[in-house]
C-alpha cells in the first residue's frame, strides 16, 4: 500500500538519481505504481512533496551521521568519518540536484544552506572544541573558515566543476586534502595522534 512515506522515498530516490528538474509528477506516480490522482490523494501539490523530499533527505543524512560519528572516540577519526561521509554522500547525488532546486524552489535552496551552514557547521564546531580542551586541536584558529573551506571542495566535487571530473579520484583527492586541512590544525600532540592513524583515516572513505 502506497503511503506519503513512500511516495516521498520513491521521489527522493529519482530526484537523487536524475535531478529535480528531470523528473515530472507522472514518472514518480508510474515508478510507484499508481496513478497521478492516487499520489495527489496524499500529498497536495508537487511544492509539498519537494519540500517534504527535502526535509527527508535532511533528516536521514543527519540520522546516519549522528550514528557514524557518535561512538567515535578518537577526535581527530570522529571529524575525518564526518567528512569522509560527506564526501561519499556527494558522489550519491546528481550533481544537478541542488543546482536544480535552487531554479524550482528557491526557499527549498535556502533550507538546505542554512542546514550546512548551521546544523552542520555545529557538529563540525563542537568536536573541534572537545579537541581544543583536550590539547589535539590548535586553539588559534577560526573553524569556520575551515568549515567552508573544505564545504567549498566539496561542493566543486559535487557540482563537478572540475572540466576532468573523475567521480573515484576526484573524491579521494578531495578527501587527502580535507585530511591535510585537519592536519593543520592540530596541535603537537594533535599531530604526533595524526600520525599514528593516518593509514586509518585513509580506508574511511
Amino acid at each position: 500500500m502506497v503511503d506519503e512515506r513512500t511516495i516521498v522515498e520513491k521521489t527522493y530516490e529519482l530526484y537523487r538519481k536524475y535531478g529535480v528538474k528531470s523528473v515530472s509528477v507522472d514518472e514518480i506516480a508510474v515508478a510507484l505504481g499508481i496513478s497521478k490522482k492516487t499520489l495527489y490523494q496524499h500529498i497536495r501539490s508537487r511544492d509539498e512533496l519537494l519540500k517534504l523530499v527535502v526535509e527527508h533527505s535532511l533528516n536521514k543524512f543527519s540520522t546516519e551521521l549522528i550514528k557514524l560519528v557518535t561512538p567515535e572516540e578518537n577526535l581527530i577519526k570522529k571529524l575525518a568519518l564526518l567528512y569522509a561521509f560527506i564526501v561519499k554522500s556527494s558522489r550519491n547525488v546528481n550533481p544537478t540536484f541542488i543546482l536544480d532546486l535552487k531554479k524550482v524552489s528557491y526557499k527549498q535552496y535556502l533550507y538546505v544552506q542554512e542546514f550546512r551552514n548551521k546544523r552542520l557547521y555545529d557538529g563540525v564546531k563542537s568536536i573541534y572544541e572537545q579537541g581544543v580542551e583536550e590539547g589535539i586541536f590548535r586553539t588559534n584558529v577560526d573553524i569556520r573558515y575551515v568549515y567552508y573551506n573544505q564545504i567549498y571542495k566539496v561542493s566543486e566535487i559535487a557540482y563537478k566543476i572540475f572540466p576532468d571530473y573523475d567521480e573515484a579520484s576526484s573524491g579521494d583527492t578531495l578527501y587527502r586534502l580535507i585530511l591535510n586541512d585537519i592536519a593543520g590544525i592540530t596541535t603537537v600532540k594533535g599531530h604526533q595522534v595524526f600520525d599514528e592513524i593516518f593509514d586509518e583515516l585513509l580506508q574511511l572513505l
